[in-house]
């Protein structure tokens, strides 16, 4: 109470503003081509389940969410860290040489507490020029440069998250040749193409095409699936017999998506009928691209009461079922479609 009284945010809430405010610059369509964020399947695809990731937030300044839900802001022009949170960097030093081993490594820049933490350049044994860039931990972090150590020539340069090249960067072959200049996730070539055939995947949010294999994401846990992170998806297909316990599918504000296909008995309980809730609710809205919404099978959406379909203004086809046979998809819903289009003479 006396910290308010004094006007003094507490520790939790400025913990909780700064959350907020990288959140919404993560969650920002505008942004998407600058931010690279990870998240798991295996719970609600939301905002609240990102693993790490890093955003560009101007030309110089770039932020990381590492794998310990800390938020690191560094200015890569001025080669200076702004930020660790929960770090006091006020006893940081600069132009500080450490050894790191008894062979000889050792670290020569940004020190906190004898150990790297910031900007520096990290020598082998050898003396020669291993890595230069932001480091903490003793992990890359936000931006940095490795180089083939035995011929002093650059081998990667540009973003890292927690000790993995993430985000956008340049590799180099032994000759100063570009191997590949492009977009990085965990330490590898990100794949905007993703198959999901466990109940555990590395997802991201420059996927472009999305398919989900048969049976999977059955896990109890999942009873809600939330797309809006996909801000770059353009075709979602959803195989046969899958998310089973979700009652819940929000596919809203997707300006890039094309296509939505979903195959038989998904996302209803088919093991005892007589004992379904019949709650479900799907909402599809605010996607302008979207032309084709298909339901190929049967009994998918069973127990859903709710469908609303909204601002869809491209779409051209929904196909629910086969003709001539009895689909029961979306049995208990009422279809609404509505839109905001205005049409001018």
């Amino acid at each position: 109470m006396e910290r308010m009284e004094r006007g003094v945010e507490s520790p939790i809430i400025q913990h909780l503003v700064r959350k907020c405010r990288f959140f919404t610059t993560v969650t920002n369509p505008n942004h998407s081509q600058c931010n690279y964020f990870a998240f798991e399947c295996n719970k609600s695809w939301n905002v609240s389940h990102i693993m790490k990731g890093v955003s560009r937030v101007d030309d110089g300044v770039i932020v990381e969410y590492d794998s310990r839900g800390r938020i690191v802001r560094v200015d890569v022009n001025k080669k200076e860290l702004l930020e660790v949170e929960g770090v006091d960097l006020s006893e940081m030093k600069r132009n500080e040489i450490v050894d790191l081993s008894v062979e000889g490594d050792r670290w020569e820049g940004d020190v906190l507490n004898g150990n790297p933490c910031g900007w520096g350049v990290l020598f082998d044994k050898n003396n020669e020029r291993v890595y230069e860039g932001f480091r903490i931990d003793g992990k890359n972090v936000c931006y940095g440069r490795t180089y083939y150590s035995d011929i002093s020539r650059l081998e990667y340069e540009g973003e890292w998250c927690d000790g993995g090249r993430w985000g956008r960067g340049v590799q180099y072959d032994r000759n100063g040749v570009v191997v590949y200049d492009g977009e990085w996730l965990n330490d590898d070539r990100l794949e905007k193409r993703i198959e999901i055939r466990s109940a555990t995947v590395l997802l991201h949010n420059h996927v472009e095409e999305l398919r989900v294999i048969d049976g999977c994401c059955n896990e109890e846990g999942l009873t809600e699936l939330d797309l809006h992170l996909f801000v770059n998806l353009r075709e979602l297909k959803v195989g046969n017999e899958c998310f089973e316990y979700v009652k819940k599918v929000n596919i809203c504000g997707l300006r890039e998506l094309e296509r939505m296909i979903v195959g038989s008995k998904s996302f209803t309980k088919e093991k005892d009928e007589c004992l379904n809730e019949k709650d479900g609710r799907f909402y599809l809205k605010n996607c302008p691209k979207l032309k084709e919404l298909r339901i190929t099978g049967v009994r998918s959406f069973k127990d859903y009461t709710v469908c609303e379909i909204e601002n869809v203004d491209a779409l051209e086809s929904i196909e629910m079922g086969e003709l001539n046979e009895k689909s029961f998809n979306f049995f208990y819903a009422s279809l609404e479609l509505k839109s905001i289009l205005i049409h001018s003479e």
